[in-house]
């Protein structure tokens, strides 16, 4: 196992001005608590969630090279006794993914062979349908990386961090400032409290965002001055369009996605 992970500098990959996210704020999170999450080694560092054996969902913006792979089973990451470590065999972008604008942020990793599903690696359940999630409801991400705009190494353990679902009327106002388009297919959220900084930054786009239990979207944008209030981070919505391409992909019905 390299040992790249604790004073790995972070390659920001930029999405139209904006920067790939991970964790501001938050806490460290209760060891393999969340079981389905993957750090993935590609072109730099993003996360994203197992949602089965053999397939991970991350977003498009994660590039994806021969020498990619996932580490399943983590907390802290220079732990390897738990961990997993399974080459990516490949990519699979959602064909209309716009890379300039953000849209369609979401893309599949086929691992070279299954995860051995255990305590520590466990898959995430996809929803039957698309969520509509209210604004204002706490929902939470989680990830490894920047926990400080001033530091450039990652977080050696999972972090996670509650935020507040804002109003996509709200969101769009707000990015257009920044020419930047939010469709109804993204979702924003930020800090439920305006007096502390709980965002998404740079190094673990890619990872799910959890409202009531249910995986309904993953981490796509945000700005370089995470936690800003006026503009929260942008997450690609599990849309019925979506769901319906994911099942098509790893192939299966829906029985199958939702196996753990």
């Amino acid at each position: 196992m390299e040992h790249f992970l604790v004073l790995l500098v972070l390659s920001l990959l930029h999405i139209n001005g904006h920067v790939t996210v991970d964790i501001i704020g938050g806490n460290e999170a209760t060891p393999h608590s969340r079981p389905y999450m993957a750090f993935l080694k590609i072109n730099g560092s993003c996360g994203g969630a197992l949602i089965k054996p053999n397939w991970i969902l991350t977003a498009a913006h994660c590039n994806f090279v021969n020498t990619s792979y996932a580490i399943l089973g983590a907390h802290r990451l220079q732990d390897t006794q738990e961990q997993q470590q399974i080459r990516i065999k490949r990519g699979i972008t959602y064909p209309c993914y716009e890379k300039d604008l953000g849209i369609n942020d979401l893309q599949l990793l086929q691992l070279e062979k299954p995860a051995k599903l255990n305590t520590f690696v466990s898959l995430l359940p996809l929803p039957k349908n698309e969520e509509n999630i209210a604004a204002r409801k706490i929902c939470s991400t989680a990830g490894w990386g920047k926990t400080d705009l001033k530091k450039r190494t990652l977080s050696d353990v999972l972090r996670e961090v509650n935020l507040a679902i804002i109003d996509n009327k709200i969101c769009k106002k707000e990015y257009s400032k920044k020419k930047q388009l939010i469709t109804d297919s993204m979702m924003c959220a930020g800090a439920p409290n305006k007096k502390h900084k709980a965002d998404t930054c740079a190094g673990d786009s890619g990872g799910p965002l959890i409202c009531d239990g249910k995986y309904v979207g993953l981490i796509s944008f945000g700005t370089s001055d995470c936690g800003n209030p006026k503009f929260p981070g942008v997450y690609t919505r599990l849309t019925n369009n979506y769901l319906k391409w994911i099942r098509n992909t790893i192939g299966g019905d829906y029985s199958d996605i939702y196996t753990i």
